[in-house]
């Protein structure tokens, strides 16, 4: 047989039009065999290079490759890896066996770290005994990457709970330029919200330029302050906008025909938003990291104040702009004083959870009830 190639035994299926394939492997093979589709920080969730698994994570290789030694006893990985094959496969009908070339691997959707466990413990721990060791799996060959991370999706994101800030930049990757009708609404709202997010992470004018720890960074230092809030907490943070300008007003429906055109336009009044609180505020931004205002605190509770504000300002039928916001949040003495968001301060700093976070909201929008 080829060297530059491994064949298989396999049973062929298919499941609602994509062809699967379903056998074993040794090992060694499938470490040969497979690579990952990483997702890339520096790359924005809609480009066309970017992947979609987290990065490694040393502990649990560690951790997977010490339960195979064999002085662990008899170490069992029933489960099959799913992999995906962009290409179609040579495969022998009458001999029921599968040919894949090394020179072109299949996508790992599901078992990364089982796989790295394996190639830990034979390469690095040098156990010989696993090279051999059998390991089911599902290949499915789709040339579609959004039929492939979507189905990442579901596995990680229904059956495992992976930390759902990856999952949503999945769904803004996996559904740009799509009509909304194609869409499903409950997924609308997040995709909107992270592409929100993202633009905000990267834009250079953006108060939050590089605060956002994004999926696949750490709580990294950036210029001696470190990223102060998650992506997914700020996306979730945005839900209540969102609605206000989809639901509520509809003006979402009015102008825009997908959702790349709603997160533009949601994208222009979140960044008018936060301009205009930087500039009433400039002292809580200085040394951010000494400040709630752009914490979970801040974030959740100016975010709930945003819902409202908007609401005000189209009665008034003004922009939605950072003159307008400007002059609105001017206001509020709790907004402009950087003492009231301070972690020292026992002020805003005190609301440490969502109950918490609308008791902010509340004192900060007295000056705008009517």
């Amino acid at each position: 047989m080829n060297t530059k190639a491994v064949e298989f035994e396999v049973i062929a299926t298919e499941q609602n039009g994509i062809r699967l394939f379903v056998g074993v492997a040794k090992a060694k093979d499938l470490i040969e065999i497979t690579k990952v589709d990483y997702y890339k920080p520096s790359l924005k969730p809609t480009d066309e290079k970017q992947g979609y698994q987290r990065p490694l994570e040393r502990s649990r290789i560690t951790r997977i490759g010490t339960y195979l030694t064999p002085q662990e006893g008899q170490a069992l990985f029933p489960t099959a890896v799913l992999l995906s094959a962009r290409k179609e496969l040579e495969y022998d009908s009458d001999n029921k066996t599968l040919t894949i070339s090394k020179s072109n691997p299949l996508h790992i959707v599901d078992g990364q770290h089982r796989i790295e466990g394996l190639r830990y413990s034979i390469q690095e721990k040098g156990i010989e005994s696993l090279k051999d060791y059998p390991i089911p799996f599902v290949i499915m060959v789709t040339s579609d990457r959004l039929v492939e991370m979507n189905q990442f999706r579901v596995v990680n994101g229904t059956a495992k709970q992976v930390r759902t800030d990856l999952v949503n930049m999945l769904l803004t990757i996996s559904y740009a330029g799509e009509k909304r009708s194609d869409i499903p609404k409950t997924d609308q709202w997040r995709i909107v919200a992270s592409n929100v997010v993202d633009r905000l992470a990267r834009d250079p004018e953006s108060p939050w330029r590089d605060m956002i720890s994004l999926p696949g960074e750490p709580n990294i230092l950036i210029d001696q302050r470190r990223k102060l809030v998650r992506a997914t907490s700020f996306i979730t943070s945005l839900r209540p906008v969102y609605i206000w300008l989809k639901e509520t007003s509809g003006i979402l429906d009015q102008s825009c025909r997908t959702l790349d055109e709603e997160a533009d336009y949601m994208f222009r009044v979140v960044s008018a938003y936060w301009e205009a609180i930087k500039k009433v505020v400039p002292g809580a931004f200085e040394n951010a990291g000494d400040y709630v205002i752009q914490k979970t605190p801040g974030m959740f509770s100016l975010h709930l104040l945003l819902r409202h504000l908007l609401g005000n300002v189209y009665i008034d039928r003004r922009k939605f702009d950072a003159e307008t916001f400007l002059k609105l949040l001017k206001e509020s003495p709790e907004i402009v004083d950087p003492d009231f968001w301070h972690k020292e301060s026992s002020r805003a700093s005190v609301y440490g959870s969502m109950k918490g976070f609308r008791e902010l909201y509340e004192i900060l929008s007295t000056p705008y009830m009517s």
